[in-house]
């Protein structure tokens, strides 16, 4: 429960209130599909729709207000409208107004890649909901992300993880902004968002504000290839940068590794199995356990929670498939997580072929072409048999390995569905990835749908992230 009423929300966010005002609102949507008895509703206008076509499917599934632009369409009866020149703008001047009613402890973690599964990796060892942590279920870290994340926390919150997501120069900005963080992680710099930043070095700077605006003599994590792009830029933080190597400051050595188990020892906790299937899971584990028992968390409690770490769908999901293991990384993309999910491809323990589907990586700029083929050497390296490029990006990726390994191009999921359908055979091992617009995850159903005499078998373990 959000535990405020229109009334409180004018007031919070300077709008001019057209209703009674006194419904207390329970939560806050910006998709009208989403909408629940009770819940505010913001229309945000974006590239592809306008919330304000959509408040009449807003008021028919019960909200109780809408936050609204004043030369918006007609408005349908029955709800209460706070009318504001910027519904993005109020949308964070109503979290940065919820984040000033919580008294919890802030970790901020920003970083090209692996963002999300850090969140969730801490939020599980911290102790999730039953020990009063909170972090959004998905990945909430935009200028719309964020605010959601903020406003979604329970009053009684003791800990917020908090994700900071920036595409172009001075998002960062806006982010810490509406939500200074006590402690921040730094999970990388890589080639990301280029689009919009330029270059590597924009990437580190933008990227470092987060540590900037941490608190003095608290703490800013990150590894030491992180701190090889920012140190220049921190020179004048107030926090304390606490730079690891974590698979050798933690005493902890990978002594076997098979999908979706990596068997560790450490120096104190003897053996531990975690169910994780790439060693830089276990690194980004390995610094959550670190901030967890920063914050009181025992190392009995870190040692038995490691064990069952689940990270983000969609980031090395790993199903099984009639008697295809498929690797499901199609949540995003760019260079660096690239390069990590080829490897881990080839280095599956198989009987059969490694078949790797990738599409485009977003956001990169001029740049996008030369990445793409990079990453097609990579697959030769990697030693695939089977490339299947979808998009203009898998086709420059294609390009640069088609006289090495078998290569198809397609236009979309659904054609390579279609190719995989009579192609796929027992032991094969399938890598999809590629940015999330491309929505490679379609095509594990198009392949179900094109062979439905064969049952799925599906068992979970988890992720790698973009």
């Amino acid at each position: 429960m959000l535990d405020l009423n229109a009334a409180h929300v004018a007031s919070a966010v300077g709008a001019i209130l057209h209703g009674n005002g006194s419904t207390p609102l329970r939560r806050v949507v910006i998709d009208s599909r989403a909408v629940q008895p009770g819940d505010l509703f913001v229309a945000l206008r974006g590239a592809r729709t306008d919330g304000h076509l959509h408040l009449r499917q807003a008021q028919e599934k019960g909200a109780a207000a809408a936050l609204v632009l004043p030369d918006g369409p007609e408005r349908p009866a029955g709800l209460d409208y706070l009318v504001v020149p910027d519904t993005l703008e109020a949308l964070g001047a109503l979290a940065r107004f919820h984040f000033g009613r919580l008294q919890a402890r802030v970790i901020g973690i920003t970083g090209s890649v692996g963002k999300t599964t850090a969140k969730d990796f801490l939020y599980q060892l911290l102790g999730g909901a039953q020990h009063k942590v909170f972090a959004a279920p998905a990945s909430y870290n935009s200028e719309i992300g964020l605010p959601l994340a903020i406003l979604a926390a329970p009053l009684d919150t003791r800990i917020l993880v908090l994700e900071y997501g920036v595409n172009a120069p001075g998002e960062m900005d806006v982010l810490v902004g509406i939500a200074r963080p006590h402690q921040g992680w730094i999970t990388a710099i890589a080639a990301a968002h280029l689009e919009g930043l330029g270059d590597l070095n924009a990437v580190a700077t933008e990227k470092s504000k987060l540590g900037a605006v941490v608190r003095e003599q608290s703490r800013v994590w990150m590894d030491r290839c992180c701190w090889d792009k920012v140190q220049e830029h921190a020179k004048d933080w107030q926090a304390n940068v606490v730079v690891l190597d974590p698979m050798v400051d933690s005493g902890f050595k990978i002594v076997d590794a098979t999908p979706g188990a990596m068997r560790c020892e450490h120096q104190r906790w003897g053996h531990v199995l975690l169910p994780l299937s790439a060693r830089h899971q276990v690194a980004t584990a390995l610094v959550a356990a670190r901030i967890a028992m920063e914050h009181g968390v025992s190392v009995e409690d870190v040692q038995d929670r490691m064990k069952n770490l689940r990270a983000p769908n969609g980031r090395l999901t790993v199903t099984k498939m009639e008697q295809v293991t498929v690797i499901d990384d199609a949540y995003n993309a760019n260079p660096a997580s690239m390069h990590a999910a080829l490897e881990l491809l080839g280095g599956w323990p198989t009987s059969g072929r490694r078949i790797a589907v990738l599409g485009s990586m977003k956001e990169l700029g001029p740049a996008a072409e030369v990445l793409h083929r990079q990453v097609g050497c990579q697959v030769v390296e990697n030693g695939i048999d089977l490339l299947i490029g979808v998009g203009s990006g898998g086709a420059w990726i294609a390009a640069s390995a088609r006289n090495q390994l078998e290569t198809r191009v397609v236009d979309d999921s659904g054609a390579a569905a279609a190719i995989l359908a009579g192609y796929l055979q027992p032991n094969d091992v399938l890598l999809l990835k590629a940015s999330r617009s491309e929505g490679l995850e379609k095509v594990i159903s198009g392949i179900q749908e094109l062979r439905p005499d064969r049952n799925a078998d599906r068992s979970n373990n988890e992720g790698l992230e973009a």
